[in-house]
């Protein structure tokens, strides 16, 4: 494959997710920015019940990874009788995994928002917030569901769609429901997420609508009962348990370090929670990248062409940090102005913000290294149960202890804290490199559908 055929592939399947994942990346700095003048209490209580739901998404994002898995293969093979029938399962397993995790955010939001902090403000802000985010379980999930499907049919066009709407929408209900007005007071926190629970209805009441009328994705009765008479369900569950517990415990993870910023006060989690969705805007661009090496280096897996995936490997494993890189020096330029912009609640705030940005900009590049790695890489080869375990270590064994340590043992300043999170991103690349190097990945996992065994992971 030549330079210029490479780009136009990447480019026409990285794209449209790229933009999607931007777009998403920047509804959640809007919601942090535009409570930022209510004080760091109304922003810690945001972010830190979007880190609460962002566990709650990546079990949805392992239910919609087993389906963009299953429909991917099943539409190359032109069973389209089996690609509605997998979808029809992730979004009936979608629902029966949610509706505990429902029940749990509508009776019991403030003992989680505790775990996080102390400050009452907090608790009482983030209480209310996280109990109308419990209302977008259901809706999100199969939001999640339609858009892995919607990819691995190759229409990556049709979920940027609906997600640029929604976004849109949702961002208006937040300035009138946040700041009042045409006969509404002024709602602050809670009118952040009545304008989510609003804008999720009304993207998947959309989604619903408009995919009825095409024949690739619409539902009927009929494909309903046919999950009765095939193995299709146990062979979704088969492949996609592992997938779940991999995600919950990495989201499981990825919260701790949260919990511990909340643990040193509310200055180092109004950080935190302004830093995540810059974090998101920041690695969006990187995952249409990393989606569309998953989907170019598994296409090849699948017809055998094993020299050419381990090109595009390579390719791919120094392109995407390099990129990375790059883009964080340029967003290290601009933070002043970015910082600036942000309506910081005060100047300690501020101050600590910059310095962890400095750290986020020039250290990020290994995440997006790993990112490319294992998602892009490794499970489109199926090698999932290597990524499980060194996920596990890195970020159980290595990275929170340190973090933990810096935090209340060593008592370091809150900025070393922040960088000790990276221990777990510098093992972890060792270790996939090493991975990638043995070439265990690079199997062919085309099967019939009679045999359950689990099949590899297009990153889409």
């Amino acid at each position: 494959m030549g330079y210029r055929q490479f780009w136009r592939q990447v480019m026409s399947l990285a794209l449209p997710v790229a933009v999607q994942s931007a777009l998403v990346a920047a509804l959640g700095m809007a919601d942090v920015l535009m409570v930022s003048h209510l004080g760091n209490e109304a922003v810690a209580a945001v972010g830190l019940s979007a880190k609460l739901n962002f566990v709650l998404i990546l079990v949805m994002a392992a239910i919609g990874t087993g389906c963009s898995i299953m429909v991917a293969q099943y539409f190359g093979a032109g069973r389209r009788d089996k690609v509605r029938q997998t979808l029809a399962c992730a979004l009936l397993l979608g629902t029966l995994v949610m509706l505990p995790f429902t029940l749990w955010l509508l009776g019991w939001s403030g003992p989680l928002i505790r775990l996080g902090s102390s400050d009452p403000n907090v608790v009482e802000l983030g209480t209310v917030y996280l109990t109308l985010i419990g209302l977008t379980l259901f809706t999100t999930q199969g939001i999640i569901v339609y858009e892995s499907a919607m990819r691995s049919i190759g229409r990556a066009d049709w979920p940027l769609k609906y997600a640029a709407v929604a976004i849109l929408l949702n961002i208006a209900l937040n300035y009138w429901l946040i700041n009042g007005g045409l006969g509404l007071p002024a709602l602050g926190v809670t009118g952040a997420a009545i304008a989510t629970v609003l804008a999720r209805l009304f993207q998947f009441g959309w989604i619903l609508w408009e995919q009825q009328q095409r024949p690739e994705l619409r539902l009927e009765g009929a494909t309903w009962r046919a999950l009765r008479g095939t193995r299709l369900p146990g062979n979704f569950i088969a492949l996609t348990w592992p997938l779940v517990a991999n995600f919950t415990l990495w989201s499981a993870g990825s919260l701790g370090y949260h919990l511990i910023a909340g643990r040193l006060g509310t200055v180092p989690l109004a950080v935190m929670s302004l830093l995540a969705p810059i974090e998101g805007m920041y690695h969006a661009f990187f995952f249409g990248l990393v989606s569309a090496c998953g989907i170019m280096i598994g296409q090849r897996l699948g017809r055998d062409q094993f020299a050419e995936a381990r090109w595009l490997a390579h390719r791919f494993l120094w392109i995407a940090p390099l990129g990375s890189l790059l883009l964080g020096l340029m967003l290290l330029a601009a933070s002043p102005l970015l910082l600036g912009w942000m309506q910081m609640p005060d100047a300690d705030t501020a101050y600590q913000t910059q310095l962890a940005m400095v750290v986020m900009c020039l250290g990020f590049w290994v995440k997006v290294f790993n990112m490319t790695a294992i998602q892009g890489i490794l499970r489109s080869g199926g090698d999932s149960r290597f990524c499980l375990g060194m996920d596990m270590v890195a970020m159980w064994v290595i990275g929170l202890p340190l973090t933990w340590l810096a935090a209340f043992f060593w008592e370091l300043p809150f900025v070393w804290v922040y960088a000790m999170v990276l221990s777990e991103e510098v093992v972890k690349a060792l270790g996939v490199y090493w991975r990638i190097r043995k070439g265990y990945w690079l199997a062919n996992l085309t099967e019939p559908e009679e045999r359950p065994t689990a099949v590899a992971e297009p990153a889409a």
